[in-house]
């Protein structure tokens, strides 16, 4: 008996619709989350993405050769979402192997999110739009064992990535680069975001209310090994010249501090944490760049890109629960 005959195409859309929701979940996650943890949710998002080339032959075999035929209008939306859903798992076997980064600012692993997001409603379609829509009780034995295979086949890819790529990638999927060498460290921005053009003798920095001295925050800074993971798909390890925030605050009792750049952009963050939060001035010993988040950045550990705010003029106690906010700020 062939695989195509007991994968029915109900079978096949129904699996193919569990990888793709589990993979755009795990990749939501693991692109927001820089804590040890993420790297299995990495893994499994990777194994949701490869398991979709694993299926795709049957997918090919049964219902879309038979689509093909019909000569519908809509069989065009058809072969757009299986060249977008191709385009996206390329694209992220290109980052996590390293043999593709990008363009400029422009990464391989940016592309893939894009296509993913774009790839969202033409999934919902596909599925909507089948007369013959998969049921939950197509999630019989044969559909298990054929997704068990198509996992273990994803399994044995991965495998063998990760025997290509080596050590060059951190837990979250991030290639290093410039470690320690700060003037090739990439200057990335988040989506609309734009560096200031203020210098420092101008710039204001108040902590709760109460300027700080740039002077101050250099004369008492010292050094502090921490990785930049940027949701870019790069990581760099740098000897960051930072003051702990602990250091800076006064007593507070409210439960969140908010950073605000001088750009308007901020994040919220427990109060409790300020402990693991640092301002930073310089890395090596010299002075940040600009795009860099000169003069002054937050250093967040454990923290992906996006919460190490860059060109900080203001941190203040607030009322708000720390988690009231969008999980990947919009601006």
């Amino acid at each position: 008996m062939t695989t195509t005959r007991w994968l029915t195409p109900r079978r096949v859309d129904l699996l193919l619709a569990i990888s793709v929701t589990v993979a755009a979940v795990t990749g939501l996650v693991s692109w927001g989350v820089g804590s040890g943890w993420a790297r299995w949710v990495t893994i499994i998002h990777a194994l949701a993405g490869l398991s979709l080339l694993a299926l795709a032959p049957a997918k090919l075999r049964g219902s879309v050769r038979t689509g093909l035929k019909r000569r519908r209008a809509t069989r065009w939306l058809s072969m757009l979402l299986g060249v977008l859903v191709t385009a996206t798992v390329t694209l992220g076997i290109l980052h996590a192997t390293g043999l593709w980064h990008g363009v400029g600012y422009w990464s391989a692993l940016w592309t893939h999110v894009l296509l993913a997001a774009l790839l969202a409603p033409l999934v919902v379609w596909h599925i909507a739009s089948r007369p013959g829509r998969p049921r939950v009780t197509d999630l019989d034995r044969r559909a298990l064992a054929g997704g068990g295979l198509a996992l273990a086949a994803a399994g044995a890819a991965y495998g063998v990535q990760q025997l290509a790529v080596g050590d060059n990638r951190r837990f979250t999927g991030s290639h290093e680069i410039a470690s320690f060498n700060p003037s090739e460290m990439p200057t990335t921005m988040w989506l609309n975001d734009r560096s200031p053009r203020v210098s420092a003798s101008d710039w204001e920095l108040t902590i709760a209310g109460r300027p700080v001295e740039l002077a101050t925050l250099r004369e008492t800074a010292r050094p502090l090994e921490a990785d930049l993971d940027c949701t870019g798909g790069w990581w760099s390890r740098q000897s960051w010249d930072a003051v702990p925030l602990a250091e800076l605050m006064p007593e507070v009792d409210r439960p969140t501090l908010e950073v605000t750049s001088l750009t308007g952009y901020s994040r919220l963050f427990p109060a409790r944490d300020a402990p693991n939060l640092y301002l930073a001035v310089g890395y090596s010993g010299e002075p940040l760049r600009r795009g860099h988040g000169a003069p002054v950045r937050l250093v967040a550990p454990g923290r992906r890109g996006f919460w190490w705010v860059k060109w900080v003029s203001r941190i203040e106690p607030v009322d708000r629960p720390w988690w009231l906010q969008l999980p990947f700020p919009l601006e």
